[in-house]
């Protein structure tokens, strides 16, 4: 699969079996997630692969409760229910969507370990420049993995438990974690988006401007 078709064929995975991931796929995905572009090659960025079946259990807790966490907070909740009762719900579907995660083999944390190279009044355009080159790294794995048959999601639910987290890893301060994904083959690729996902998907010519914000791109010539 060359890269084109795995960037169209990539898919957020959530559901996974527990097939053992390769070492030798592991490092060539951590290799070319270190190839991915960084401003003035600054690499302010790391990775932790956890591997670990305590470690792994324990990160996958954590990520199902955020994730709980996480749905309370982005869904509303049915008519007369009780805030209660809204977060046991949201229990449930963290617990039916991101069920599979105790038995998912490999974890990538994807780190920003700042650098601080900017002069100080410039550290937080510091901070911007870095959290994207920590996207491109991970995006470097998503992309690879689909390539190899492997699964991952984009993964921010640790925030809503990060001293647990971060003690669980012993992640110290002022190392940030942006994001995180499982790693693992999938129970089947998603061949698309939901129905209610696809119908929220903006047509990309309202996303893509011509030369200037509020120019909408335009439909290219055809012979």
């Amino acid at each position: 699969m060359d890269a084109l078709e795995a960037i169209r064929l990539r898919r957020s995975v959530r559901r996974y079996t527990d097939r053992p991931v390769a070492d030798e796929d592991i490092d060539e995905l951590l290799r070319l997630a270190l190839l991915a572009p960084t401003g003035g090659m600054s690499q302010s960025w790391g990775i932790i692969v956890v591997r670990d079946p305590e470690t792994r259990a324990a990160l996958a807790d954590i990520v199902m409760r955020g994730g709980a966490e996480y749905f309370a907070m982005m869904r509303p909740p049915k008519e007369g229910a009780t805030p209660e009762e809204h977060r046991e719900w949201a229990a449930g579907y963290a617990q039916q969507a991101l069920g599979t995660y105790p038995q998912v083999p490999v974890w990538i944390v994807g780190l920003l370990v700042p650098r601080d190279l900017f002069p100080e009044d410039q550290r937080g355009r510091e901070r911007d420049a870095d959290m994207v080159s920590v996207g491109f790294m991970m995006e470097n794995i998503f992309v690879a993995a689909r390539a190899k048959g492997l699964g991952t999601v984009p993964t921010v639910f640790q925030w809503f438990c990060e001293d647990e987290f971060r003690a669980l890893l012993g992640i110290p301060e002022p190392i940030e974690v942006p994001l995180l994904t499982p790693l693992g083959y999938p129970e089947e690729f998603p061949t698309g988006l939901p129905p209610a996902l696809q119908k929220a998907r903006r047509p990309w010519r309202t996303l893509v401007h011509d030369d200037r914000w509020g120019n909408p791109r335009q439909e290219a010539a055809r012979a």
